[in-house]
């Protein structure tokens, strides 16, 4: 990996260590330029929308590439809420009645659950230990009644990742779907969805795709798209989504019928951009990005600085830090380091764009500053 030339695609690195993916990316070029183009595109071309189609089309493509799945299996949102609250209209709790889920999910997760109980849906939570949860936990939940699982890849608390692959298998054997949130890790952890147990898959752009806000992605399994009939929905979620005065629905085909009303179209051409700059080095990011979290990790041993990181973990490093906050803004302000704090912790995130002087110079301030 030619590392200048990475760093040269994005504004101002030479300026600021951007150590946080897990927050949001830094800008690239091609992003503040496709979002100028949108811009201009309104004004020469006043109502684009058959070229707005072309680029939600072009994005759920680029999407499905990057997970390996077909496009058609491919739903475009605005968010990691919307795409499953969609998802969660599907059902009706008649028959299994409970998901499983846990307390390092990000926050979507338990809020919309919550909100669906007053439709009859249990809710089942794993409570984390030592920073993680076990996959045996899932095993002693999920039952014969037991609708869906959730399951965070990459949990942005701390960075621990779990086993989705071996969790899929347990809800599949009890016959219960599996859920996974996925934005913490695509763009850094690969996923092959035409290998995968995951029946459904939830990302977005902001993070470590390199976009922006107001985007995201559904996955939905091929084999049982046509069997979920959304209530949470808009006219593209139609067949004829122009049928005025509908008295019923036609699903689109495909995961399309979990999308909505018009797409945040400024959020789809900065898209296209990160995930093409994703693509492009595809088969170099995961091994970057394992090498710097590593060696991150290495070096706060070094200093004696304790995390909340477990072993089986990938992406975020989690420092517990007093007032994590104020931490944030102090590096950021004193010494040009863009850190995320959440919870008790300061966390890093390194991307393949960072380097490892990058690395040593941000915990050598973060010893200097919290740990003397």
């Amino acid at each position: 990996m030619n590392k200048e030339k990475i760093r040269d695609l994005f504004y101002n690195l030479d300026n600021i260590n951007h150590l946080a993916a897990c927050s949001k990316s830094p800008m690239l070029k091609t992003v503040k330029d496709a979002m100028e183009r949108y811009i201009d595109d309104v004004i020469n071309l006043g109502n684009p929308w058959d070229l707005w189609t072309e680029k939600v089309d072009e994005a759920r493509s680029l999407f499905a590439k990057i997970i390996n799945a077909d496009k058609d299996n491919i739903a475009v949102l605005y968010s990691v809420s919307s795409a499953f609250n969609a998802l969660m209209s599907s059902f009706d709790f008649s028959d299994r009645n409970t998901v499983v889920t846990s307390d390092m999910e990000f926050p979507t997760t338990n809020f919309a659950l919550n909100g669906y109980s007053r439709f009859g849906l249990h809710i089942n939570t794993i409570k984390s230990k030592n920073n993680l949860i076990e996959t045996e936990a899932y095993e002693r939940s999920i039952n014969q009644k037991t609708l869906m699982a959730t399951a965070i890849h990459v949990s942005s608390l701390n960075g621990f990742r779990q086993d989705v692959e071996e969790i899929g298998k347990i809800a599949h054997e009890n016959g219960s779907y599996i859920y996974v949130d996925d934005y913490q890790s695509l763009g850094g952890v690969n996923m092959d969805m035409k290998k995968s147990r995951i029946d459904f898959l939830a990302s977005g752009n902001l993070k470590w795709l390199l976009g922006v806000s107001g985007i995201a992605f559904l996955y939905v399994n091929p084999q049982i798209i046509e069997t979920l009939k959304p209530a949470d929905i808009g006219w593209f979620s139609q067949k004829n989504p122009f049928e005025f005065g509908a008295e019923s629905l036609d699903y689109a085909v495909g995961a399309r019928r979990f999308e909505n009303g018009t797409w945040s179209i400024p959020s789809v051409y900065a898209s296209i951009e990160g995930m093409k700059t994703i693509l492009d080095n595809y088969g170099d990011i995961e091994h970057e990005d394992r090498k710097l979290f590593l060696h991150a990790l290495e070096v706060l041993d070094q200093k004696g600085i304790k995390t909340i990181t477990p072993d089986q973990s990938a992406n975020i490093i989690a420092i517990p830090v007093r007032n994590p906050g104020e931490a944030e803004m102090m590096l950021k302000k004193k010494y040009g380091i863009i850190t995320s704090a959440r919870g008790d912790s300061l966390r890093i995130a390194p991307h393949f764009y960072n380097t490892e002087e990058e690395i040593d110079n941000a915990i050598e301030k973060i010893k200097i500053e919290f740990f003397r």
